[in-house]
């Protein structure tokens, strides 16, 4: 009986080990949602000013009816914003370094600037190092949409969607000024 117990527990705790491990290496579910983010160096919230005609959709979603339309030239304010990546980006490892190993996948989530991406790796968010992509190999290139919640002058609110159209690091189709404190 007591061997019985032994056999069993320990096949659970394989078949327990076994799932763990997989769902590691799993990659996370898309959409992936990084909230209250800026997804680029120098990215700040406040006051912009629309350099080109802009949609605010009632919903942060892609689905969403249309809440206002900003006017070329009309001043906002960005609140906060959310990056939702909906296409992952894949690298696999060309060599173990760190705390990586050879030929292991490495999904990439969205840029946080001067070079920087955040990635998962068997369960967690890490940031890249600056010898991580010598020592991988882009398979696919993430897809990541940041949406913004602003307020118009007359105090509707709505969400900007602001999808990123660089193959390295963050840029926008829309003109916008006030988002880059750098410039």
């Amino acid at each position: 009986m007591r061997l019985k117990r032994i056999v069993i527990t320990s096949l659970c705790l394989i078949i327990f080990l076994s799932i763990v491990s997989q769902a590691q290496d799993a990659p996370p579910n898309v959409p992936y949602i990084q909230h209250n983010v800026c997804p680029f160096e120098c990215c700040q919230y406040g006051k912009w000013i629309a350099r080109s005609g802009l949609t605010a959709y009632k919903k942060e979603d892609g689905s969403s009816s249309i809440a206002f339309t900003i006017k070329l030239g009309e001043q906002f304010t960005a609140i906060r914003g959310d990056v939702h990546i909906v296409k992952l980006g894949l690298v696999i490892l060309k060599k173990s370094f760190d705390n990586y190993a050879k030929d292991d996948k490495v999904y990439i989530l969205s840029y946080r600037g001067e070079g920087v991406y955040d990635l998962w790796y068997k369960g967690k968010v890490l940031n890249s190092e600056d010898n991580f992509w010598e020592n991988s190999v882009l398979m696919q290139l993430p897809k990541m949409i940041w949406w913004v919640l602003v307020e118009s002058k007359n105090g509707k609110q709505g969400w900007l969607k602001l999808e990123n159209i660089s193959e390295s690091g963050f840029r926008i189709e829309e003109k916008i000024d006030g988002m880059d404190s750098c410039s």
